[in-house]
């Protein structure tokens, strides 16, 4: 990739979004994509049936993509479904790992193994989003409709040993907050320091007021109940809370009122 092509092309895309050009001649920096829809969870706000579409793109179809990007791109994120499943996954890395790109990988987490650590390591510059929307295995459970907590715990734990003193890895936790979980969220900023996160991301379950489904744990949502709208004032108490206690503690956080 030449360094002068990439800044090139981004400052030129940059010029145009400060112009507000309604045409562009030069490509993003900056790419999406959805390698497949399957996933082995059934998130009670996503999809708690568990029937997860199977489409997924042609690792043929990747590497023709990268090949037109690569040029010009400064970052790619993949997501799924779930990220770790697709098929040639283990090709995807090995492929970006042979250029100076930054990848963002959104996970959750239950296929972080250590037989895919040095593929993860080997990568220019990785960000790693480990969904898991609750502090303790039972309310674990109910959103996510796997029984798989503590493998999860397991998992970003030994990933964060293996990656403290690598600063071209950033380790980023992902909550989703509805009322089910919203006890748990001050001890998740507890946990997240402990493994030493770059950043914790709390995002509030919103516009699902009319949802009520179940995921084969027992649990009925009610979305007119856990939508954080419908507890606006004490999900904004909270998350402010959350967020002194991150800056307490120097931790860093992305985290939205309602």
């Amino acid at each position: 990739m030449s360094t002068g092509i990439l800044l090139t092309n981004k400052q030129a895309i940059l010029e145009d979004c400060a112009n507000a050009s309604l045409h562009v001649d030069h490509l993003p920096y900056y790419y999406e994509v959805h390698l497949g829809m399957p996933c082995n969870e059934k998130c009670i706000m996503c999809v708690p049936d568990g029937k997860h579409k199977r489409d997924q793109i042609s690792f043929d179809e990747f590497v023709a993509f990268f090949d037109q990007i690569k040029p010009v791109a400064e970052q790619i994120t993949l997501i799924g479904g779930e990220t770790f499943m697709y098929p040639r996954f283990n090709e995807v890395l090995d492929l970006l790992a042979q250029h100076p790109i930054a990848v963002t990988i959104i996970t959750n987490a239950t296929m972080l193994t250590e037989k895919i650590s040095p593929r993860l390591l080997a990568l220019h510059e990785l960000e790693l989003k480990c969904s898991i929307d609750a502090a303790t295995r039972d309310t674990y459970y109910r959103i996510r409709g796997r029984d798989v907590f503590d493998k999860v715990v397991t998992n970003v734990t030994r990933f964060a040993d293996l990656t403290r003193d690598r600063p071209n890895v950033r380790r980023v936790l992902v909550y989703v907050v509805m009322r089910e979980n919203l006890d748990e969220v001050l001890p998740f900023v507890d946990f997240a320091r402990s493994i030493d996160v770059y950043r914790v991301d709390f995002q509030p379950v919103k516009h699902v007021s009319t949802w009520k489904v179940e995921n084969g744990t027992g649990w009925l949502f009610d979305g007119s109940t856990q939508s954080c709208e419908s507890f606006r004032d004490e999900y904004n108490d909270v998350m402010r809370q959350a967020r002194e206690k991150c800056d307490r503690l120097g931790l860093g956080h992305d985290i939205q009122l309602v």
